[in-house]
């Protein structure tokens, strides 16, 4: 199952894709009387896709599709519990940064949700930054509050895969990799959407390929396999004595990144999940 957040005639929804477009949650709670959102967070926190799947099952509700062109979509959601990022997980990316990749663990680094936008949303470069990056990475939506998780029982508390732009001031980080927490945190510095993916329609995710294009030019593109660490180890790590909330996102690293600049078009373009889509604006004292 493909689900979204949307907006539709000036209101907010969860949209469900289908054959022929996308169905609002609000439809399918209106026909069938269930409590299902109103959010995608709810649906999330909730457990409610398998009351979604079998609404969806009446060919009658799936006819209440709207076409993804009356759509205008948003990030997942704007508020998630936690929002964990992964760094040099990939070698091209420590390349790019001019550094060692790590061994045995990547870095990793918690960001504030003030920072998440959506797809079509602007990405604003701060006056505080010359060199603003952004990477593509693949998102795990975490389905069910979890602890001490077991990497080969991941996908048991995996909700779905999502798409993620991740911006950086890289030149804050080339001074002190310690301030990579700072670097990461500014306002429209993570891109969430526009779908989430259930497991069962990813297909291997080992061979799912991530790639980072701005202005049409691919600027690095990798597979899952090529990881240090691939996203069921990674669930396992950040759950290892610490709870992490159904909803949280953990980006799970980029093949390679891209300075981008005002005018951009920045893309994350992951197969079989989705392509997620920011322009770049820069910002003014």
């Amino acid at each position: 199952m493909r689900l979204c957040t949307m907006t539709l005639d000036g209101q907010e929804d969860v949209g469900i894709a289908v054959d022929g477009g996308i169905v609002p949650l609000s439809t399918v709670a209106e026909l069938t009387g269930a409590r299902l959102g109103p959010t995608l967070l709810d649906v999330v926190v909730g457990d409610r896709l398998g009351r979604i799947r079998e609404a969806l099952a009446d060919p009658e509700l799936r006819a209440k599709a709207v076409r993804s062109a009356e759509v205008t979509f948003g990030p997942l959601y704007r508020n998630p519990p936690k929002l964990w990022g992964v760094g040099l997980n990939y070698r091209r990316h420590a390349d790019d940064l001019e550094v060692e990749q790590p061994s045995g663990t990547p870095g990793s680094y918690l960001r504030p949700s003030s920072c998440v936008i959506g797809h079509g949303d602007e990405i604003v470069l701060p006056v505080q930054s010359d060199r603003v990056t952004a990477e593509a990475e693949l998102g795990v939506v975490i389905g069910r509050t979890c602890r001490d998780v077991a990497p080969e029982d991941a996908e048991s508390v995996i909700f779905g895969y999502t798409t993620v732009l991740d911006m950086t001031a890289e030149d804050a980080i080339r001074i002190n990799p310690r301030y990579i927490p700072w670097s990461k945190a500014f306002d429209t510095f993570c891109s969430l959407g526009p779908w989430v993916v259930t497991p069962d329609e990813v297909g291997e995710l080992a061979s799912t390929r991530i790639a980072t294009v701005v202005n049409g030019r691919t600027i690095a593109t990798n597979q899952v396999s090529a990881m240090m660490r691939d996203p069921h180890w990674q669930v396992g790590h950040f759950s290892g004595g610490m709870t992490l909330d159904a909803g949280s996102v953990i980006a799970t690293g980029t093949p390679g990144a891209g300075v981008i600049r005002d005018g951009d078009v920045v893309e994350a373009v992951i197969e079989g999940i989705g392509t997620l889509r920011n322009t770049v604006r820069q910002a003014t004292r």
